[in-house]
């Protein structure tokens, strides 16, 4: 089965329209561009009190997309429609190339009794765990998800133990008693107020509502990109199932040790510049990836079996692969369709990503809109039709996991 498949034949979101292309995305696009000024969304103009309102209206109208509007909150993605899109997108990748819902194989030799999803965002993890626990004769998993915005539908009706809670992170406490959970899990958060990868507290209270024995287990990516030098050994001697997902996703394992090099794209030279000027001034970190290592590492205390997963899926094909080697040598890497699919979404996402942060970047570039206009349909034609990703550009993704003592 191929990643579209996986990603929109089954499961709740099956209805929704599938991956964009190349022509769709610059349609998008021109039809965002060419959008009157901006408005607020569920917000009366003529009530005051509803303008300052964050929490019941908290979506403000850019463009075509919808973010948040609370000048205190610097999330930089929108929350709409098209962002949950990529999201049913990202998910069912990331869990292709970890090889699971989780990393942590102890939570498959002992299934969890509630689950916690934090940041849930459209709950599609949370249904998809499910699923892989259900498979498995588990059908009595409770899944609870936390989100500053409703977007999730109510997974009850496709059978899940689910209940939602609207919850905004910058709160001191989550909603939940002490001990309450065996498994939290975490993902694509780290953009978020209060995030383990944004403030050094951040794990302290998935900890709290963690019980003794729980698992905690976060997913994040860096928002910046790299380029893999030729051929990378793996990271270290991995598991052999660890190893054959890697062959089969023809995905690369990685560590500190690894050598990378700058992008060698110019559109993601320009981008990277943009997004670290951007984050830097909303005082976000564009490389969460170590930063989640620091957070885990500094709570020794409390976590212990902490390991980690981290794994560059190039956005291309690299003209290494092609050429079968440094030397050329070797035998070409001759992709399958499923492994084709799995770096067309990757780089699908991405496209998006850049799509949905347009109102930070073009500030950050000082590009007008014509410039911007012009930029993005270059950058268009260079990733998506022109092979301009042959240097091993890759999206950095991470997992880390440990258990509370």
């Amino acid at each position: 089965m191929d990643m579209m498949s996986l990603t929109l034949g089954s499961g709740p979101f099956n209805a929704l329209p599938s991956a964009a292309s190349g022509s769709d995305l610059h349609s998008t696009h021109s039809a965002l561009s060419s959008t009157g000024p901006t408005t607020w969304a569920a917000t009366s103009t003529s009530s005051l009190t509803s303008l300052n309102d964050y929490t019941n209206y908290p979506l403000i109208r850019q463009g075509d997309r919808s973010y948040l509007r609370d000048p205190e909150n610097n999330y930089p993605l929108p929350c709409d429609l098209p962002e949950i899109h990529r999201q049913i997108l990202r998910s069912p990748m990331l869990m292709r190339v970890f090889g699971g819902p989780f990393c942590n194989q102890y939570i498959s030799d002992q299934p969890p009794k509630r689950v916690l999803e934090i940041a849930c965002g459209s709950g599609l993890w949370s249904g998809l765990c499910h699923d892989y626990f259900a498979r498995r004769g588990h059908r009595d998993v409770a899944f609870h998800g936390i989100d500053l915005v409703a977007i999730a539908p109510d997974l009850r009706k496709k059978g899940v133990n689910w209940q939602f809670k609207r919850h905004d992170l910058r709160k001191p406490r989550l909603p939940f008693p002490d001990g309450y959970f065996d498994f939290v899990f975490i993902k694509d958060a780290a953009m978020c107020p209060s995030s383990p990868a944004r403030q050094a507290e951040g794990l302290s209270e998935p900890l709290r509502v963690l019980r003794s024995g729980g698992t905690l287990e976060l997913w994040d990516s860096d928002s910046v990109f790299r380029s893999l030098l030729p051929n990378p050994a793996p990271a270290r001697k991995l598991a052999s199932k660890e190893q054959e997902t890697a062959d089969s996703t023809a995905t690369y394992t990685f560590s500190s040790a690894t050598p990378f090099t700058n992008a060698q794209n110019k559109f993601l030279q320009n981008y990277n510049s943009w997004v670290e000027k951007s984050f830097d001034s909303r005082k976000l970190t564009p490389l969460p990836c170590a930063t989640l290592g620091l957070a885990f590492n500094s709570e020794v205390d409390v976590l212990h079996k902490v390991e980690s997963r981290r794994i560059a899926i190039p956005l291309g094909e690299p003209r290494w692969e092609r050429e079968g080697g440094k030397d050329g040598s070797g035998l070409r890497r001759q992709l399958t369709a499923d492994q084709l699919s799995i770096r067309r979404t990757a780089l699908l996402t991405v496209i998006q990503m850049i799509e949905g942060m347009e109102p930070l970047l073009m500030e950050a570039s000082g590009k007008s809109r014509d410039e911007w206009d012009r930029w993005w349909t270059a950058m268009i034609s260079d990733l998506m039709q022109k092979g301009g990703l042959a240097n091993g550009e890759c999206l950095e993704v991470s997992a880390w996991w440990g258990q509370k003592r």
